[in-house]
């Protein structure tokens, strides 16, 4: 029976870690941590989609949905707010361009675990970006509740 506990790596820790799956094969490793910043661009452009679709619909309905009353303007200048900032936190965090080949630390192992470093940071700021975007979302959501109370 495996007594080992789930914890959280540390990039120097997860670097080992890499190099027991990968038999020490830098190449595989590469890979391996690149194809995690592949992923963060693929959810992040998901985001942006989400708020692109977001922005359509209040240009077409924004206008109807907050002259509908004070709680739909509120919640609809609220949400909005929130989906904007999740964008630009998207635009600069996750989807800023830089090249892992761009950053070379003393040591290949340094440089992998830099490299470690800043995907975490990234993925921090994905995360808070989903939040944001998250909450934003129900304010645009509570403007268009607020929109059918007042209509119906």
């Amino acid at each position: 029976m495996n007594t080992t506990k789930n914890k959280k790596l540390t990039p120097a820790e997860e670097l080992e870690y890499l190099k027991e799956i990968c038999s020490g094969d830098y190449e595989k490793m590469a890979h391996w941590i690149t194809n995690a910043y592949d992923v963060l661009q693929q959810r992040s452009s998901l985001l942006l989609s989400l708020v692109a679709v977001v922005l359509t619909i209040t240009g077409f309905s924004g206008p109807n949905i907050a002259a509908s009353g004070r709680f739909s303007k509120l919640c609809i200048v609220y949400g909005l707010s929130f989906v904007l900032v999740s964008a630009v936190l998207t635009l600069a965090g996750p989807l800023r361009l830089r090249w892992s080949t761009q950053w070379r630390s003393e040591t290949t192992d340094q440089s992998f675990i830099n490299l470690i470093r800043r995907r975490n940071a990234r993925t921090a700021k994905y995360h808070l970006a989903f939040i944001l975007l998250s909450i934003g979302l129900l304010g645009y959501v509570g403007s268009f509740i607020g929109f059918l109370f007042r209509r119906g």
